[in-house]
């Protein structure tokens, strides 16, 4: 192509371009920080309202310390002790019938027959009675209780493996520090027996006095009769 051809060419395209409207960039940023800024579709926003509720649920039950809090719902169990958190209903037998089957023992023989390793409280001395309860064709006692201070004080004990030993219904109780698990129960409270075969006795219905229980490898504890969980505390840290 001869030079003036080609410059005529150059000098033509240059002015075709001044003739074109070329629209300038778009910012995209704008228009995304735009978008981000809407309300959640309703059916997203649900979900988040969703998560939130749950987040906060989460939260709450994390804050609720088990040592000194009050127990919550209607019915929580340690073991093999079912503790229902109401206001008992009904009166008692006047004389309540004993556990099935007891018979006395003394501490080795108990420690020799039962299926689960059988404790005292070294902080009560020796007791005043053993007692084996509610034994299977073998012999084996299903619960130990040890006696002292002249029958006011009672410290149970039996394979917390099983199916509940014992109904409570008390109105009030609260989680401690002990064990596995422990709850105190201050004021006195019914308490009866559930057997082997999972029957409640309800003629083993009694009234029972200030009550720790607590679990601890496998085995559940009931110390009944001391006044304050300060002592009941200090006598429960004391079993071997």
């Amino acid at each position: 192509m001869p030079d003036q051809e080609f410059d005529d060419l150059v000098a033509e395209l240059r002015e075709l371009g001044r003739a074109i409207a070329v629209p300038e960039a778009i910012d995209q940023r704008a228009a995304v920080r735009s978008r981000l800024a809407r309300p959640a579709p309703r059916r997203h926003r649900g979900r988040f309202y969703l998560s939130a509720i749950v987040a906060a649920l989460v939260l709450a039950v994390a804050v609720i310390s088990p040592a000194r809090a009050a127990v919550l719902g209607a019915i929580r169990r340690i073991a093999g002790i079912e503790l229902r958190q109401e206001t008992p209903r009904g009166p008692l037998p006047a004389t309540p019938s004993p556990i099935p089957s007891i018979r006395s023992a003394d501490l080795d023989q108990a420690r020799r027959v039962a299926l689960f390793p059988v404790t005292a409280p070294a902080a009560l001395g020796s007791p005043d009675r053993v007692l084996l309860a509610d034994s299977d064709k073998n012999g084996a006692p299903r619960v130990v209780s040890l006696v002292y201070r002249g029958g006011t004080v009672r410290f149970d004990q039996f394979d917390g493996t099983l199916e509940p030993a014992f109904l409570k219904t008390a109105p009030n109780a609260e989680w401690v520090t002990l064990g596995d698990s422990a709850i105190w129960l201050a004021a006195p409270h019914p308490v009866t027996y559930v057997g082997r075969d999972g029957v409640t006795r309800t003629e083993t219905a009694r009234l029972a006095g200030p009550t720790l229980i607590w679990a601890s490898g496998g085995v559940t504890y009931r110390l009944e009769g001391l006044p304050t969980l300060t002592e009941a505390l200090d006598v429960a840290r004391s079993v071997r």
